[in-house]
C-alpha cells in the first residue's frame, strides 16, 4: 500500500509540472525549424535553386510526390518514381474532369506517352516526356528510378492592352493569338469565326496579309500584290475579283501552283474549302524562303511517321519534310498537335488557319505576330510621346 501511495504522489507531481509548462509544451515538442527547412529544400529537388514560378497555375493537376527538377519560363520539368503508364493514366483521368477538355492526345501507347494537351476556358497545358524520360536524375547526379516529364502551360486570352488596338475586339473570348492577328489587321473580329471552315480565297488573303505584316520593316521580303491590269492566271479569278490581288500575287510569287510553275492548273476554286495539304503547301515555302528539297515516303515515315503518307500530294510531302525540321515551331505541331494521321484532305477551320499564320520562320530565324504587335505599339507610343526640351 505504501508503494502505491508513492506512485500516486509521483503522478500528481508530474501533472502539476506539466500544467506549469502551459503553452511552452508546443515549443518543446515542435520539430526543429532547420530540419523543416532542409526537408522543404529536399522536396524541391536539392532545394536551393528550383522553385515553382509565382504565376504557376494552381489548377494544373500535380502528380503525387512529383519532384520539381527545372523551370524554364512556362515549361516545368518533373520527376516521379513511377513508370510512364502510371503518369499517363493519372493525367488522362485528371484532364477528363471539368473544367478540363483534352484537345490532342495519342492513343494509349505501351511504349510510352508522347504528348497530351488539355484546356480550360483560360488555360492550355501540354504534358510530354522530357528528352531523358527514364531514368531521371537530379543535380546531385544520383539516379532516380522512374520518369521525368514536362508540363508546359500558357494562359488563353490577352491582357488588356495599354494602348488602343488598330481594330476593335468584339469577342472577349478570342485567344491571344487571334487578337494579335486582328491588331495587325489580318482580319476583323467580326470576320473571324473560329469553327467555320476557311475557303481557299480567304486563306490566300490572310496568308499574304499576315506575311507582309510580320515582315513590314523588310520591303525586300514583301510579297507584291498583283496589279489588276495583269492577265489572270486562273479562269475563275478575274481581275475585278476583290481577292484577285492576293491570289494572283501569291501565284506570281510561285507560292500557289499555276502555269508559271510549269503546272497545268487553270482554275483556283476560290470558294472551295482549304485542306490541310494545301495549307502546308502554301505556308511552308514562306517559312523556309528557299526551294523545297526533294523527299520520299521513307523520309516522312522517319520524321512524322504518318500512316496515311501515301495519300499526300508530292508538293505537300516536300513541305511536310521541311516543316518537321522546324521543331516546336512546325506548323503541324502548332496547329494539329500530335497525330500519326495527317488526313491531307481534311478541311481546315479559321482557328487552325490563324494559328498557322501567327508565326513565320525557319528554325532560329522567325517572327510571331505577338512580337510584331508589341513592337508596333512601342513605336506608336514613342511617336506620340512629346520629347522633352531642356529649359533655357
Amino acid at each position: 500500500m505504501q508503494y502505491s501511495w508513492q506512485k500516486l504522489g509521483l503522478l500528481c507531481g508530474l501533472l502539476i509540472f506539466l500544467g506549469s509548462c502551459g503553452g511552452s509544451l508546443e515549443n518543446v515538442f515542435a520539430p526543429d525549424p532547420s530540419l523543416v527547412e532542409q526537408q522543404e529544400q529536399s522536396d524541391s529537388g536539392d532545394g536551393a535553386t528550383t522553385a515553382l514560378p509565382t504565376d504557376f497555375p494552381e489548377e494544373i493537376p500535380r502528380y503525387p510526390e512529383a519532384q520539381l527538377l527545372q523551370v524554364e519560363g512556362n515549361r516545368t520539368t518533373w520527376a516521379i518514381a513511377d513508370n510512364v503508364q502510371s503518369l499517363e493514366a493519372f493525367y488522362r483521368r485528371a484532364f477528363a474532369t471539368e473544367p478540363w477538355e483534352i484537345i490532342t492526345a495519342p492513343a494509349p501507347n505501351p511504349n510510352g506517352l508522347l504528348a497530351i494537351t488539355a484546356r480550360t476556358p483560360d488555360l492550355e497545358v501540354t504534358l510530354s516526356l522530357s528528352e531523358s524520360a527514364s531514368p531521371a536524375t537530379n543535380d546531385s547526379e544520383q539516379a532516380v528510378t522512374g520518369t521525368t516529364f514536362v508540363l508546359s502551360y500558357r494562359r488563353l486570352g490577352a491582357e488588356t492592352p495599354t494602348t488602343p488596338d488598330p481594330a476593335p475586339l468584339d469577342n472577349a473570348d478570342l485567344s491571344a493569338q487571334i487578337q494579335d492577328l486582328i491588331a495587325l489587321d489580318i482580319f476583323t473580329a467580326s470576320e473571324f469565326q473560329a469553327n467555320e471552315i476557311i475557303t481557299r480565297r480567304q486563306f490566300a488573303r490572310w496568308l499574304l496579309k499576315a506575311h507582309n505584316a510580320l515582315y513590314g520593316d523588310r520591303p525586300n521580303q514583301q510579297i507584291r500584290l498583283a496589279n489588276t491590269t495583269s492577265t489572270p492566271l486562273f479562269t475563275d479569278v478575274s481581275a475585278n475579283n476583290p481577292d484577285f490581288p492576293y491570289i494572283q500575287g501569291l501565284a506570281e510569287a510561285g507560292i500557289i501552283p499555276s502555269n508559271l510553275t510549269n503546272e497545268t492548273v487553270t482554275t483556283f476554286r476560290p470558294d472551295a474549302p482549304l485542306t490541310r495539304e494545301t495549307l502546308i503547301t502554301w505556308k511552308v515555302p514562306l517559312d523556309r524562303r528557299q526551294a523545297l528539297p526533294q523527299t520520299s515516303l521513307e523520309n516522312i515515315a522517319e520524321t512524322w511517321g504518318f500512316q496515311d503518307a501515301t495519300q499526300i500530294d508530292t508538293r505537300a510531302l516536300q513541305a511536310l519534310y521541311v516543316d518537321f525540321q522546324n521543331g516546336d515551331q512546325a506548323n503541324v505541331r502548332r496547329v494539329f498537335g500530335y497525330t500519326t494521321l495527317f488526313q491531307p484532305q481534311k478541311n481546315v477551320t479559321q482557328q487552325e488557319a490563324a494559328i498557322a499564320l501567327w508565326y513565320f520562320g525557319y528554325q532560329s530565324d522567325g517572327l510571331s505576330a505577338a512580337t510584331v504587335r508589341q513592337n508596333n505599339q512601342t513605336e506608336n507610343q514613342t511617336e506620340t510621346t512629346p520629347s522633352e526640351t531642356p529649359p533655357p
